[in-house]
């Protein structure tokens, strides 16, 4: 039984070699502490990849959507990649669902990448994790799933092939990332993301956003009232970090419509500010009640501002992205 199983896994593992050399469609193997449980063709673009890690708790879901030409273009064609993350309380399929993700990106020559980041994950390593052990976001995002992508599929495997995006949590989880790993994208967009995690009214937005373990969500930053040398809302927050966006391209966006919206929009000019005062590119539109950004926006912290400002930077995140031919 081990023989054949060790052989259906090789011949897995060839054909998906063969795929990658001869430009065919993906086919999605295991690597890089990624486990690949199932992968499933939705469309003739985007599929689903269902994945196990020891970083996080339970099996996560990825969605991908490819190029329309991906499977013709042949070994030497690679694309860039676009990060694109969900907000609180949602999951990989956001983005094409409640999101226009799947018509706004389809015709670009760009590989999509949603995966999911928990309802809660707020896309850090948590402190504590409690119960929910392990909550590893950003090690899975960050240091297996960017690897696994560049594996798997035809992709630009450096800084100037990468952008990444998200909405309210995900906003933050996307300037996040670019902070951490600057290394990794050239480009990075929020859509009113809780991005200055030293604002007490969005400490206490997050802090009681949900019960876990009887405890206010304590998990990702730890407690606000924590000492500033051992505070992780001050270390994760991407006000602390704004310095070293000097080489990455940063678009932020925000309404002024809502209690919520109102509640982070303070957060979108704070790291506006910071960056200025660096001198670094920003991109900024406070769109109001959405008819500076049009598409439908209202501007709430809703899915049709969402959408319009994906529709916005696309155009400016294409015009920085390298394709290899």
């Amino acid at each position: 039984m081990k023989n054949n199983s060790f052989l259906a896994t090789s011949i897995v593992v060839l054909c998906s070699l063969v795929s990658y050399i001869i430009g065919d469609a993906p086919h999605f193997i295991s690597a890089f502490g990624l486990t690949v449980r199932s992968s499933s063709q939705l469309t003739n673009q985007l599929y689903e990849v269902v994945v196990s890690t020891e970083e996080v708790l339970g099996d996560q879901k990825i969605r991908i959507l490819v190029p329309t030409d991906y499977a013709t273009s042949g070994v030497n064609r690679r694309y860039p990649v676009f990060y694109l993350l969900h907000g609180a309380g949602g999951s990989e399929i956001d983005w094409t669902t409640s999101g226009i993700a799947g018509k706004a990106c389809s015709n670009l020559s760009l590989i999509t990448v949603m995966p999911n980041g928990g309802e809660v994950g707020f896309y850090t390593n948590w402190i504590i994790p409690g119960k929910l052990a392990p909550q590893n976001w950003r090690t899975y995002h960050m240091e297996q799933l960017v690897p696994w992508v560049d594996f798997n599929l035809r992709t630009v495997t450096k800084k100037q092939g990468r952008a990444i995006a998200g909405d309210s949590m995900g906003g933050f989880g996307a300037i996040h990332y670019a902070e951490l790993y600057s290394s990794n994208f050239v480009y990075a967009a929020s859509f009113s993301g809780a991005l200055d995690l030293m604002n007490p009214v969005i400490q206490s937005l997050i802090y009681s956003i949900r019960i876990i373990d009887n405890k206010p969500l304590v998990g990702p930053f730890g407690y606000p009232s924590d000492s500033i040398s051992s505070n992780e809302w001050f270390a994760q927050s991407t006000t602390t970090h704004a310095a070293v966006l000097h080489d990455v391209s940063v678009a932020l966006y925000t309404g002024n419509v809502g209690s919520l919206e109102v509640a982070l929009r303070d957060s979108s000019y704070r790291l506006r500010d910071l960056l200025t005062l660096f001198s670094f590119p920003v991109y900024f539109m406070d769109y109001g009640d959405g008819q500076l950004i049009g598409y439908g926006c209202d501007g709430n912290h809703d899915w049709l501002c969402f959408n319009a400002a994906l529709i916005d930077v696309l155009p400016r995140i294409m015009a920085v992205l390298q394709q290899e031919f």
